[in-house]
C-alpha cells in the first residue's frame, strides 16, 4: 500500500487589519505582524516542518529582517501581492505592476525569487483569470489561489480539487503534461458536497476531528491537501469589538485554539511547502534545475 502524500502547509503573511472583513471597521490597528509571526515560527520549528509563506510585497518592504528570518529557517517565500488588494479590485495592469513590486520586495528581502503566488481573498475567479497570464509572464511556476467551491465571497465550482497543471488561457481545467504551471487548489472534502477544510475560518470553526476526516478523507484518493492559516490568527491579541458581530465572528471565532488545532494536524500529517508539491506534479520542464538557477540568479543581482 503507497503512503498518504504529503500535504501543503502555507501561512499567508499580512497585517491582521488588512483582512477584507475587519479593513474599513478599524480606526487605529495596532501591529502585531512580528509576534504572530514567532508564534508560528515557533510551532513549526517544534516539529521540524517546513512551509510556505505568502508575504505581502508592502510587509516584505517594510520588515525585511522578519521574512529574512523566515526564508533562514527553511521556509518557502510566495508572493500575496503586493498592497494586499484583491484580483476583483485591479486590472490585468495593475496586477501586473503589483506582482513586479512584490517580486522585487520580496527578492530584495530574501535573495531569492519567488515562484509561487497566492491572491489576496481567493480572488483569481473566471472573471480575474487574467491573473494567470500575469504570473506566467513574470516567471511565477505555480498559483495557489483557487478554492474549488464557490462561497458568498470567493471560489469557483467546478474545479479539480488536486493540483494540476493548467493553461495560463483555461486555468480552471487539468492542461497537459507540458503545461507550464501547476495549480494548487485549497483543500475541500467530499467530491461532491466540497466541504472547506482549508485552515483559516473553516479551521476555528470545524471540530478538529471533522479537520482531520477531512483530511484523511483526501489523503485517501491520493491528494494532497493544501491548508492555508495567517500569522495573526494564532494572536489572540489582534481581536477588537469595533467590526459587527458577522465580520467579528468570521474573523476571529476560534483564535484561541487554533495552536492547538495546528499541533493536532503537525502531529496527525505530514507537510511540506507549496514549491515541493507543485514540482512534484508530472511534466513540465525540469522544475528543481530551473527554480535553482532562478535563485542564483536573483542573488547575483544584489
Amino acid at each position: 500500500m503507497s503512503s498518504a502524500p504529503t500535504n501543503v502547509l502555507s501561512f499567508d503573511v499580512e497585517h491582521w487589519y488588512s483582512a477584507t472583513l475587519v479593513r474599513d471597521s478599524v480606526s487605529d490597528p495596532t501591529d502585531h505582524l512580528t509576534k504572530s509571526v514567532e508564534s508560528v515560527l515557533s510551532i513549526l520549528a517544534d516539529y521540524d516542518v517546513q512551509a510556505t509563506f505568502f508575504v505581502v510585497g508592502q510587509v516584505a518592504e517594510r520588515y525585511p529582517e522578519l521574512i529574512a528570518r523566515i526564508d533562514r529557517a527553511g521556509h518557502e517565500i510566495g508572493s500575496h501581492g503586493h498592497s494586499h488588494q484583491p484580483l476583483f479590485d485591479l486590472s490585468k495592469a495593475s496586477f501586473r505592476e503589483e506582482i513586479a513590486a512584490s517580486t522585487a520586495a520580496i527578492r530584495t528581502a530574501t535573495g531569492t525569487q519567488p515562484i509561487g503566488f497566492r491572491a489576496p481573498n481567493f480572488s483569481v475567479t473566471p472573471k480575474t483569470k487574467w491573473a494567470i497570464e500575469v504570473l506566467h509572464e513574470a516567471g511565477y511556476r505555480y498559483d495557489s489561489s483557487v478554492f474549488p467551491v464557490r462561497t458568498p465571497m470567493y471560489g469557483v465550482n467546478g474545479v479539480p480539487l488536486e493540483p494540476y497543471r493548467l493553461d495560463p488561457a483555461r486555468p480552471f481545467e487539468r492542461g497537459t503534461v507540458n503545461s507550464p504551471l501547476v495549480e494548487l487548489p485549497l483543500a475541500v472534502a467530499h467530491p461532491k458536497l466540497r466541504i472547506p477544510i482549508a485552515g483559516g475560518f473553516y479551521a476555528r470553526l470545524l471540530p478538529r476531528r471533522l479537520l482531520v476526516a477531512g483530511i484523511r478523507q483526501l489523503n485517501a484518493r491520493g491528494i494532497p491537501a493544501t491548508l492555508y492559516f495567517h500569522p495573526w490568527e494564532f494572536n489572540p491579541a489582534v481581536t477588537t469589538d469595533e467590526p459587527g458581530l458577522h465580520k467579528r465572528f468570521v474573523s476571529f471565532h476560534g483564535i484561541d485554539g487554533l495552536s492547538a488545532t495546528l499541533r493536532t494536524l503537525l502531529e496527525t500529517f505530514s507537510f511540506t511547502t507549496a514549491a515541493s508539491v507543485a514540482r512534484a506534479q508530472p511534466g513540465g520542464r525540469s522544475d528543481t534545475a530551473a527554480d535553482d538557477q532562478t535563485i542564483t540568479n536573483a542573488r547575483r543581482t544584489e
